[in-house]
């Protein structure tokens, strides 16, 4: 496939290893547990996934949707892994820490925005997500955590 996402659905163990390959192994369930009781979960907020930029594959099997779509991330021991839905298909997007930065935008009434840009191998990503200012806040703190 390419090195940007994978469809993850069917739990493929070739598909996880690249993935992986990109975002670093998985957290241990020691690790996960013990950073969500200090409030520190592996899993982040779930936004509305607005658009993509730059994953255009991607994209395209989004076009059309009526449903909203969403993305939620993951941590790993070297970066992020984004996880989205279309139609009954999972995709996974494996984002090393060195990779991406984020933007926030407020909205009128009580909405924001994030926009995640994600730099690799010359091409430029970008992952355009919304939600209630409140869920984008939470979104903001634990992606500013990640990156540490």
């Amino acid at each position: 496939m390419n090195n940007r996402f994978w469809n993850v659905t069917y739990n493929d163990p070739g598909r996880w290893r690249d993935v992986y390959a990109i975002s670093g192994p998985r957290l241990s369930w020691v690790e996960g547990f013990s950073d969500t009781l200090k409030g520190w979960p592996v899993g982040s907020p779930k936004l509305e996934l607005k658009g993509i930029d730059g994953l255009t594959e991607l994209q395209n099997l989004r076009a059309g949707l009526n449903d909203r779509t969403h993305i939620n991330f993951l941590r790993t021991k070297g970066g992020l892994i984004a996880f989205t839905k279309v139609r009954l298909e999972v995709y996974a997007i494996p984002i090393r820490n060195t990779e991406w930065r984020v933007e926030r935008i407020i909205d009128a009434s009580n909405r924001a925005q994030l926009v995640m840009h994600i730099q690799r191998d010359g091409v430029t990503i970008r992952l355009m997500m919304a939600g209630a200012t409140s869920t984008v806040s939470r979104m903001q703190i634990w992606l500013e955590r990640a990156d540490r």
